[in-house]
Formats: structure tokens, C-alpha cells, sequence
């Protein structure tokens, strides 16, 4: 495991994205970037910044920056996004007796529904296909294989190209399914990598003292490929069900993958105009008492 401790620095906020903690992993392919950890490797993470780290929850981070105060010497957030079931089955569990705050993102339609991103679909499509062919995907040609070699290259070029371009998402899984002749389901899967909570899952956590709420879209789309008529709806609907479902008035909210290209002022005014206050991105980076609430930096908990 990285030694995450040194990313904590002197006056300044390290926000630390995650997004699932797993007691196992049954796949060959699947979670190879880590975006589960074990649950071992989660413990030893929160041990390594229990060192000299000062964990403070979002609102404080806001509240911080909105004062133009520094933060306390090695500050840092904790944030999950998405809505996995097993961020209330394993996560919850372990920082609500370290009485460590977080703060969960939510994509409604993944609690509605138990719908599954689209990289996941494509993830799981690859882990169980046997077939040797070559997809062309994007007016590019990848061969697909056995070995994990390949599907590894496979998806991460997939990764790369559809953030990207402006990519029809759930069109290139379709495309890719159809390649492939898939014939299995890729939605309201019940695995520990794509199980979401439900609704009375969600509203337990935000009961916590510790935990906090957030909105993450309906669907999870790359908000800046999207129409000024669906980015709006991505948006307030989101903030809508969430309402509707929990009672919750959110005001903390964050981008789909997040990076520098999948957002910009339109996205930012439409929080704002509903009355979201604090947005951190997917980029890499530490925030100090001049950081802007609706750019700020995270790191990702990968390995």
C-alpha cells in the first residue's frame, strides 16, 4: 500500500476519493485498477493517516474557505462516490467507530434501479467473455483475448478514448456488447464491485453524526458532452430524488470522473442556482484557504 500520510501537508486539506471497500475480489479482470480496496488495505490507509492526520468533514472544508482561515496542519476529507453497497455494508461500519467523518456522492439512478456505470458494464463484459476477435470501437481496432494482459490494455484504451472524445457512453456499450455477443445481463448485479444501496440504506447513513450526503447526477454522465437542456436535468433531478427519497437537502455535490474537461461554469452556475456550495472535482492535487469550493483538488485511493 502508498504511504498516503505524505500527501498531508502543513495548512492545507487533502480530500481523498474512494469509492468501495471489498472483503475479497472472486474476479481475474475486474477491480484492477483498485477502485475497491480490500478491506484490509482500507484499514491500513486510515491507520497510516491516523498517524499525524487530522480528519475533518466536508463542512468543515467549507467553512474553512469561506472564512479564508488555513486549515490545521494535515488536514484531510474522506469521500466515496457513486452509492456502493458496500460502502454501508463495510465503510460505514469502520469510520463511524473511528468517528471519522465522510462524505458519500450518490448517482440516483445506480439507487433507484441498482444500475451499473459504463465502464463497469464493459469491465464485466470483458471479465467473462472467452472469445478471441478484434472490436473496432471508435474508428480504432483492439484485439481481445484470454489473458488478463490484453483485457487489461483493452479496457484501459477504452478508458482513455471515451473520456476523451465526445463519447456516447451508453452507446459504446451497446457497440461493445454487440461485438462481443453478449447475451448475459449488465445491469442490477448483485456482486460486492456493483451492488448499490437503496434508499432506506442512503438515509441511515446521513443519520450519522459523521456522515454526509451528496449528489452525483441521475445517470453518471461526463456532464460537459451533454446538452444545456440534460446537463440541467442530470443535475436538479438528482437533487430532486435525492429529496424526494430521504428528506435530504443536499449542498454537496461531485462531478462524474470529475476531470478538468467534464465540467466548467455552466455546470458550477446550475449547482449554485440550487443552492449546492461545495463541489470537489477529480483532480489531483491539495486545497488550501484560497481554494475554489466548486474546483477542489482530490487524491485517488487506488493502491
Amino acid at each position: 500500500m502508498k504511504n498516503y500520510s505524505k500527501f498531508l501537508k502543513k495548512e492545507s486539506n487533502v480530500i481523498f476519493l474512494f469509492h468501495g471497500v471489498i472483503d475479497k475480489n472472486p474476479f481475474k479482470v475486474r477491480n484492477y485498477t483498485k477502485k475497491h480496496l480490500l478491506k484490509k488495505e482500507f484499514i491500513k490507509v486510515l491507520n497510516d493517516l491516523d498517524k499525524k492526520g487530522n480528519c475533518i468533514s466536508l463542512e468543515q472544508v467549507y467553512n474553512t474557505i469561506k472564512n479564508k482561515k488555513n486549515f490545521r496542519d494535515y488536514s484531510y476529507s474522506i469521500t466515496f462516490d457513486d452509492g456502493f453497497y458496500n460502502n454501508y455494508k463495510i465503510v460505514a461500519p469502520i469510520l463511524k467507530k473511528r468517528k471519522l467523518h465522510a462524505t458519500f456522492y450518490i448517482t440516483t439512478s445506480f439507487i433507484d434501479k441498482n444500475e451499473t456505470s459504463w465502464i463497469d458494464k464493459i469491465e464485466h463484459m470483458i471479465e467473462k467473455t472467452k472469445t478471441k476477435t478484434t472490436l473496432n470501437i471508435l474508428n480504432k481496432k483492439f484485439k481481445i483475448g484470454n489473458t488478463k494482459k490484453v483485457k487489461v490494455n483493452f479496457l484501459n484504451s477504452i478508458r482513455h478514448l471515451a473520456k476523451k472524445d465526445n463519447t456516447n457512453l451508453n452507446n459504446l456499450v451497446l457497440d461493445i456488447k454487440k461485438q462481443l455477443g453478449c447475451n448475459f445481463k449488465l445491469n442490477n448485479l448483485n456482486n460486492m464491485l456493483d451492488k448499490k444501496m437503496n434508499w432506506a440504506q442512503v438515509s441511515k447513513l446521513n443519520q450519522c453524526e459523521y456522515f454526509t450526503i451528496g449528489g452525483h447526477t441521475v445517470n453518471h454522465p461526463i456532464l460537459s458532452f451533454l446538452s444545456d437542456k440534460e446537463v440541467k436535468k442530470e443535475i436538479y433531478n438528482s437533487i430532486n430524488y435525492i429529496k424526494k427519497n430521504t428528506g435530504i437537502k443536499i449542498k454537496h455535490y461531485s462531478y462524474p470522473e470529475g476531470l478538468k474537461h467534464t465540467f466548467g461554469m455552466r455546470e458550477i452556475k446550475l449547482l449554485k442556482n440550487r443552492g449546492i456550495k461545495i463541489c470537489p472535482s477529480a483532480e489531483f492535487g491539495f486545497n488550501f484557504k484560497d481554494a475554489d469550493l466548486f474546483n477542489l483538488k482530490r487524491i485517488f485511493v487506488n493502491s
